[in-house]
């Protein structure tokens, strides 16, 4: 092996070492996270962001996979980078790739997420381990798309063993009402929320000819405001909606992790 590749494979292994040891700090701020779909021998790969504060997050990121080959000792890294502005509960997906993994290379698969001070904030990735015979890499890419349809704040546990992820249901009463419903929910599918648990958005009679707009995420109401019909005033309050429930299906995430680390 060349005395650069030695040099330059040392530094990888240096840093996925680093990044496991202390990956408890990362993605608490803005979490990364590579989906896999594995099919005929093939992996296709994405990389996500998701902003989980309140505030916009100006990131660089950079996908990379890692081949080495335990034979003829070569090592190649090819990397996808680029930068973006992450809304505060926004996910956004990043650069995909294919990889053939009928072969005999040890493939490393990482994300890593930068701050604009250029710190790594968020990071994940997955080891194709050419110790592995085909049979241990498809289970444990299995296992990788099963965390990636369902993850940690997703109830798999139903009783029909079918879960209803993302779903949002209406029950307006007015045209305003019907608006702001579908704004919500067009705002919904964009930012992939993809909640574990059904959001409904009701329309109830107040005082008056007025109404109020009632939002809930599950059993817990998580927004409460009287409706007016003006457009801008709609949108706004259809943006603060989807932060709002946004962060409470990451409060439950967290709150999850926590029993189960109790």
């Amino acid at each position: 092996m060349h005395p650069f590749q030695k040099k330059h494979l040392l530094f990888l292994v240096v840093l996925l070492f680093s990044l496991q040891g202390f990956s408890q700090i990362y993605n608490t701020e803005v979490e990364a996270k590579i989906n896999v779909e594995e099919s005929n021998d093939m992996l296709q790969v994405t990389g996500t962001a998701f902003n989980k504060t309140e505030i916009d997050q100006s990131v660089r990121y950079v996908l990379s996979v890692i081949r080495s080959n335990p034979e003829n000792s070569n090592t190649s890294k090819n990397d996808q980078s680029g930068r973006i502005v992450l809304q505060p509960a926004e996910q956004k997906s990043l650069s995909s790739t294919t990889i053939n993994i009928n072969t005999e290379d040890r493939v490393i698969l990482l994300l890593l997420i930068y701050n604009i001070e250029d710190q790594i904030i968020g990071q994940d990735r997955i080891v194709i381990n050419d110790n592995l015979s085909k049979e241990e890499i498809k289970q444990q890419l299995q296992k990788k798309v099963e965390q990636t349809v369902y993850t940690d704040d997703v109830d798999v546990a139903s009783q029909d063993g079918v879960a209803l992820n993302g779903i949002v249901t209406e029950d307006t009463k007015t045209k305003p009402g019907r608006d702001f419903y579908t704004m919500f929910y067009s705002e919904y599918n964009l930012k992939n929320i993809n909640g574990s648990k059904i959001v409904s958005v009701k329309e109830v009679i107040a005082l008056g000819n007025s109404t109020i707009i009632e939002i809930f995420v599950g059993d817990d109401k998580v927004v409460e405001f009287f409706l007016r019909p003006q457009n801008d005033f709609l949108k706004a309050m259809a943006d603060a909606s989807i932060r709002r429930v946004a962060f409470h299906f990451e409060r439950l995430k967290r709150e999850a992790n926590s029993i189960k680390r109790f």
